[in-house]
């Protein structure tokens, strides 16, 4: 799929949320193309689990410019949220409830990680050519 083909959407299926992140498999045209790592935090009060700051359901992903990191992505619009976006990184601490990309899964510091985030990068920015696209998050 050359640049001019870039998807107009992406699924994002979680298939392990804990407290070292909620990790997920990135489908393009139905085929796994990534996995990612969210950040989570505890569940409120007394509830046990852990959450992520976006929600299952379908988003919007648009354009935009990644001022720490110095490089376009996307920002996935999630009503009640701004600046969630699609970044590199490894370790869910990488992010505030972003989501990191990467090749495969694997430790990193003896932590749950996605590895190979630079160049899943590229993979990313392929698969997307800089434009909006849908984006479906489920969990298994």
């Amino acid at each position: 799929m050359g640049e001019s083909e870039a998807t107009t959407e992406l699924e994002l299926v979680r298939v392990a949320i804990g407290e070292h992140g909620a990790f997920g498999v990135l489908l393009a045209e139905g085929y796994p193309a990534l996995v990612t790592v969210e950040r989570t935090y505890p569940l409120p009060d007394s509830l046990s689990g852990q959450m992520v700051k976006i929600p299952a359901g379908t988003y919007f992903a648009v354009p935009t410019w990644f001022n720490k990191g110095g490089y376009g992505t996307h920002e996935i619009l999630v009503p009640g949220h701004s600046r969630l976006l699609f970044h590199r990184g490894n370790l869910e601490t990488d992010s505030e409830g972003c989501i990191l990309v990467g090749r495969r899964f694997g430790l990193l510091n003896g932590k749950p990680a996605v590895l190979e985030s630079l160049s899943a990068w590229s993979e990313y920015e392929r698969l997307t050519g800089g434009r909006a696209y849908r984006l479906k998050v489920r969990q298994i």
